[in-house]
């Protein structure tokens, strides 16, 4: 196991496996614009860049937020050329102005806190650490036995909705989350967040093993997969 940076703290995650499998670390960090480096290859990244730059210039709403300039294009390319460079097998999740990196190397942390560029931040690194059994999810106590957990999926206002109504048809049978709830009950217009993505940490706690199911057939392919509640006092 490598030797932890002094540059940064990092938090350990009690977990049943690594992340996706096969990471130890995710690296965590806040780029504004961040969707444009989904696609390294020059075409796709310079034709993500035009495209951000000219969504900028037409929000009228929120030019503080997303107004373009060097530092946010230096921000990204710079970014850009640290990923290429990697040898290391990676996997990167964009959300949002959110880019966390799944990798086995931690000094790829390391280039970023280097990097000195106060538009690339380093919120948080992350180190899986194998305690907890494979295939439930412990709790101190729970009313349910199962949770499902959704997939990050883009979705629209009137299927947002179908989903929202369903669960509140099922209320006292189905117990969402939260983040899930405030998620839902995002409105048409709302600036400075993109409320169209659902995110892989919601979840809905449940009795019987196949209402992820039925969730499923209210929005096809948002179940991530559903695990039973085993509770620890």
């Amino acid at each position: 196991m490598p030797k932890e940076s002094s540059l940064y703290k990092v938090e350990k995650d009690d977990r049943s496996s690594l992340y996706y499998s096969e990471y130890e670390w995710c690296v965590t960090l806040h780029i504004s614009e961040a969707h444009c480096l989904r696609y390294l290859q020059p075409v796709r990244f310079e034709a993500a860049l035009r495209n951000a730059k000219h969504w900028s210039e037409q929000d009228r709403f929120s030019q503080d937020f997303r107004s373009w300039g060097p530092a946010k294009e230096s921000a990204l390319r710079e970014t850009r050329d640290i990923l290429l460079e990697e040898n290391g097998k990676y996997k990167s999740v964009v959300s949002f102005n959110v880019l966390s990196l799944y990798t086995n190397n931690l000094k790829l942390a390391d280039q970023f806190v280097h990097l000195g560029n106060p538009s690339v931040r380093l919120h948080l690194v992350r180190q899986a650490v194998i305690t907890r059994p494979a295939g439930v999810v412990q709790l101190r106590e729970s009313k349910h036995g199962y949770r499902t957990y959704l997939r990050e999926r883009k979705y629209d206002y009137d299927q947002r909705q179908m989903l929202l109504n369903f669960l509140k048809s099922r209320e006292g049978t189905l117990r969402p989350c939260g983040s899930l709830l405030t998620w839902l009950g995002t409105g048409r217009h709302r600036y400075m967040i993109n409320p169209n993505y659902s995110r892989s940490y919601y979840f809905v706690d449940h009795d019987h093993p196949n209402e992820g199911t039925m969730i499923s057939l209210v929005l096809p392919g948002i179940v991530r997969k559903t695990l039973p509640i085993q509770t620890t006092k």
